[in-house]
């Protein structure tokens, strides 16, 4: 069995329909993911991250524009994956959050995943 270890604190982004950007300082060991948690009953939210302060902008995808970020459905949890040599050196992690909803709260925790190789039977 695999397991998330977390290597910083959890936060909370509150998210309207736009972006919402968050800048997370990074602990040491350098995070490889975040758990993302999408704790709305009905929408979507998008999430991107970067590096770099104004890299990252999260939009929604709509019929006329393409959405930028990944896609988080409703009562989700997902694992993002992060460029941990990146985060190593940068020292912050800059987070943009937006919603489908008007507004909402989505939970981050930066941490280290490594998935178990399945070996047989």
């Amino acid at each position: 069995m695999s397991a998330f270890q977390p290597t910083g604190r959890s936060i909370k982004i509150a998210y309207a329909d736009d972006s919402s950007d968050v800048r997370l300082a990074i602990d040491q060991p350098a995070p490889t993911h975040l758990c993302v948690v999408n704790t709305d009953v009905a929408n979507v939210i998008v999430i991107n991250a970067g590096f770099t302060e104004g890299e990252v902008d999260a939009i929604v995808p709509t019929s006329d524009q393409n959405g930028e970020g990944l896609v988080v459905g409703p009562l989700s949890t997902l694992f993002f994956a992060l460029d941990s040599t990146r985060a190593s050196e940068s020292g912050n992690l800059y987070i943009s959050v937006a919603g489908d909803s008007p507004t909402g709260n989505v939970y981050v925790t930066p941490g280290q995943y490594e998935p178990e190789v399945f070996k047989g039977y």
